[in-house]
């Protein structure tokens, strides 16, 4: 059998609590009495290719390791994503097990599956999906060792961590931060209400949390509630967005003495490298000299990567790979002296009178403006430019006391001196707040 994530907990002392719920504290003792149950009750199971479905984000938590001490693989269904049976074929799902209530809903037989090609069992032991942002999802299979590779796994030091958890865990970011924290002993709070900012902030602070992982976009959303700087953040992670010098700098001025790093990665490409320089970008000698294990080219404009822990293979899907192993990510860069910056996905650009404008950018810029705390910008169809520039934006209080017309006069003079004018929204409009999606980006494209 291959590694499985309660042969770590096995290392850890086990009355050191791994799970942090609103009422209640699982150790990582708890969790390995639950592998052994699970095992006893499901031997069946055993070797067994299967899928998880939660019905809340606390069962999961507790259930992960529990059906991953038994099964060979395991499928992570996301809640919005359950409609996707067909994937079940793609990783030759043998079983169903549904977790909820923090138990064991059910173990469902699937019946005479059809049976893909399966890659050695040995090199299998997590099936993830892509967000499917700007795309069709993926489905993307991981070795635990993959995983876990480039996670700090000193049992020690683990024990002065507690994680806050914003993602969800069935995505690639949520399951990095839970192995991280299982890998080194530390802790997990998971907040009950996740689509409510405000009493995750306040959930962090009454649990201590001092190491908290999040998209930009996330990290705007807590940066808007007045009780934040309470957080005793000591580590600021981000990652699965545009990582832009403006929330950089509103985390420092929030949290002076954390830690504020960068993370790039991505379901296909794994754990590329991590930026700490507070600056926006990455270094221009990483193209040169690699970082983390990880090599980096720029070819017609796009970031390839390539590095030694990506998934194993895709079951759905594919991404293009060159000669050299290298993978294009799809983001669009930009080399400026000593600076590589990104610019957006290559698939997400708005076409406005043959120009090409990348969201993200208007956006960055957008939030930098004093009476912008987010902001979201699309296309809206013109049936003389086929697209216009839109921005949704959330005010701050000094926006929110200004006139619809004056909003607007001001958001368009502070773009034009940072945008050309093809790029600076033609509609604007104040909306309460900005959605985003499980994996905590703005919603794109409906998804």
């Amino acid at each position: 059998m291959h590694k499985k994530i309660c042969d770590f907990f096995k290392n850890v002392p086990c009355e050191r609590v791994f799970l942090k719920l609103e009422d209640i504290s699982y150790t990582y003792r708890d969790i390995l009495s639950l592998c052994s149950d699970f095992k006893l009750k499901y031997s069946d199971l055993s070797d067994k290719n299967c899928v998880v479905i939660a019905d809340d984000r606390e069962s999961l938590a507790i259930y992960l390791p529990v059906v991953d001490s038994v099964c060979n693989s395991v499928l992570l269904q996301p809640r919005d994503s359950i409609n996707q049976t067909d994937w079940y074929d793609r990783a030759a799902i043998e079983y169903i097990v549904r977790v909820g209530n923090r138990k064991i809903v059910s173990v469902e037989k699937i019946e005479q599956p059809v049976v893909a090609k399966k890659s050695n069992k040995h090199d299998t032991s997590f099936i993830l999906a892509t967000s499917g942002t700007t795309g069709q999802p993926k489905l993307a299979s991981y070795s635990l060792e993959s995983l876990t590779v480039k996670c700090q796994k000193n049992i020690e030091r683990g024990c002065n961590f507690i994680w806050g958890l914003t993602y969800d865990i069935t995505r690639f970011a949520g399951l990095q931060v839970y192995l991280q924290a299982a890998v080194a002993g530390s802790t997990i709070v998971l907040p009950q209400d996740s689509g409510n900012t405000d009493s995750i902030v306040l959930s962090f602070i009454n649990n201590s949390v001092n190491c908290l992982s999040a998209t930009p976009s996330f990290w705007r959303k807590i940066l808007m509630n007045s009780s934040h700087r309470e957080m005793s953040l000591e580590r600021i992670t981000l990652g699965g967005e545009i990582v832009s010098q403006n929330i950089l700098n509103a985390l420092c001025k929030s949290f002076p003495s954390a830690k504020v790093v960068h993370i790039y990665a991505s379901t296909e490409a794994g754990v590329g490298f991590s930026v700490k320089d507070k600056m926006e970008g990455f270094p221009a000698e990483y193209l040169l000299k690699g970082i983390d294990g990880t090599r980096l080219r720029v070819k017609d404009g796009s970031l390839w990567i390539n590095n030694l822990n990506r998934c194993t293979h895709f079951l759905k899907g594919n991404v293009e790979i060159d000669e050299h192993g290298y993978i294009n990510t799809g983001d669009l860069v930009e080399v400026k002296e000593d600076r590589v910056f990104f610019l957006g996905r290559a698939n997400g650009s708005i076409n406005v009178g043959g120009n090409k404008v990348m969201p993200e950018k208007v956006e960055a810029v957008l939030e930098e403006c004093p009476i912008v705390s987010m902001a979201k910008v699309f296309a809206k169809k013109s049936s003389v430019l086929g697209d216009l520039v839109s921005a949704d934006l959330v005010l701050t209080p000094e926006g929110k006391s200004i006139s619809k017309k004056d909003l607007k006069s001001r958001v368009i003079t502070f773009c034009r001196d940072k945008l050309e004018p093809f790029e600076v929204p033609a509609i604007v409009k104040r909306v309460d707040f900005i959605e985003t999606n499980s994996t905590g980006k703005k919603i794109r494209n409906g998804k």
